[in-house]
């Protein structure tokens, strides 16, 4: 692969731009992959004669080795630098495509959704990617870039599946397999380097799977854990309405599978639209943490009446809500993460935080389904509402202040002035 300078250390300068712009392709393309396939999972999954239950284990397995593979990434790439790791990363979910698309048994089907969940954990690098090139005042935006990347290829993928997928649902696998080596073959000549190696990495297997190890540890007694709780409980809820949104707009609104298609297109431009762009305006003149308790309420407000008022005007409305809201909390999190880091430790605790909604990713549709089914459909949303605001009490108290400037308590910026929490 060709060798890149890595770029100097923050300030949002031409060539900086450059590698976002570089890097929003990258992630939007693997991203347009993902979903032009994913929404045809469970109907692909049938005709293999694959029941419900299994259908679950298959999306349960493309989070839990995502889990696994995030902070084993992320710790790679502050070692050896992010453009391998996206790189490989790319490849790997080309690979996955494939075994997919060459699928004939539950095993084979569940075999490349674990594939392509490791290399998932890539995303937590792309983040890693947008500190590394952006200044304070520039971190949410960035960081919204890659949300508005992913929003764009969930409203772009399921239209290209669902019209390459009429007669054969195995042509958007494998199309989706070669535009992500095409994404491949274009981030290996033009995506520039961006972080800086550490003089004498450590190779040993001890040190690469220490920031899984200590992923519990991490998580419960970081200085950040209210951040990685909070990412916890938002992206359960989320996890919880993507899975059961489809069966219950069929069922409390009457939905064709055309008009839902249409709903989730609405929500997922929305969403792209307010962390590509409506994000960056608000972050200058609120600060993140408004704006992830904005972002919180908007979408607990949007949740909890859905199936309980069958109004289809109502729904847009509600689905609207939920978007922006989740469009502005869920980048702001991983903002205040980033800027709570150190430089070199980037990549690390980005894939802790990636590992907890890879985390929720696993409980969340669990736990939706269980209320779902043995409750009412409207309860899962109501339970979903009070989740998030639940997460929106751990930080409703908290008092951040800028990196680089000083509290009254001299805290630094992005720490908590909470000093009887456990560090590292």
């Amino acid at each position: 692969m060709p060798q890149s300078r890595p770029l100097a250390r923050p300030a949002t300068t031409q060539s900086s731009r450059g590698a976002l712009t570089i890097l929003f392709a990258t992630v939007f393309v693997d991203l347009l992959g993902f979903g032009i396939v994913i929404p045809f999972l469970p109907l692909y999954a049938a005709r293999l004669q694959v029941r419900a239950l299994g259908i679950g284990l298959i999306l349960s397995s493309y989070s839990l080795t995502q889990l696994i593979s995030a902070p084993l990434l992320g710790s790679l790439s502050d070692r050896y630098g992010r453009r391998p790791v996206i790189i490989l990363g790319l490849l790997g979910s080309s690979v996955s495509y494939v075994i997919y698309g060459l699928a004939n048994s539950f095993l084979v089907l569940l075999a490349s959704r674990a594939v392509h969940g490791a290399c998932a954990g890539t995303v937590a690098t792309a983040q890693a990617y947008v500190a590394d090139v952006t200044s304070d005042a520039e971190r949410a935006h960035g960081m919204g870039l890659i949300g508005a990347a992913f929003g764009l290829g969930f409203v772009l993928g399921p239209a290209v599946g669902g019209l390459l997928g009429h007669a054969d649902l195995r042509v958007p696998v494998f199309f989706a397999a070669a535009i992500t080596f095409l994404n491949f073959v274009c981030a290996a000549t033009v995506l520039p380097e961006t972080h800086r190696k550490a003089a004498s990495p450590q190779r040993g297997w001890r040190a690469m799977s220490s920031p899984l190890l200590s992923l519990p540890r991490q998580l419960a007694r970081h200085r950040l854990w209210r951040l990685f709780a909070t990412v916890l409980l938002l992206t359960s809820a989320m996890a919880g309405f993507e899975a059961t949104f489809a069966v219950m707009v069929a069922a409390v609104y009457g939905y064709s599978a055309r008009e839902i298609g249409e709903l989730l297109a609405f929500a997922g431009l929305l969403q792209a639209l307010t962390q590509g762009y409506l994000l960056r305006k608000m972050v200058a003149r609120q600060g993140e943490i408004k704006l992830i308790r904005a972002g919180i309420l908007l979408f607990a407000a949007g949740m909890a009446p859905m199936a309980n008022w069958p109004n289809r005007q109502l729904l847009w409305l509600l689905i609207g809500m939920l978007s922006v809201g989740y469009g502005l909390a869920s980048p702001s999190l991983a903002s205040l993460i980033s800027l709570s880091t150190p430089a070199q430790l980037q990549g690390e605790i980005l894939g802790i935080n990636q590992s907890a909604q890879s985390l929720a990713r696993i409980c969340g549709p669990i736990f939706a389904g269980f209320v779902y089914q043995t409750f009412a459909p409207g309860r899962v949303y109501v339970a979903g509402a009070a989740t998030t605001l639940i997460a929106l009490a751990l930080i409703g108290s908290t008092k951040l202040t800028l990196v680089g400037q000083e509290s009254d308590t001299g805290a630094p910026r992005g720490e908590f002035e909470h000093h009887s929490l456990g560090d590292v």
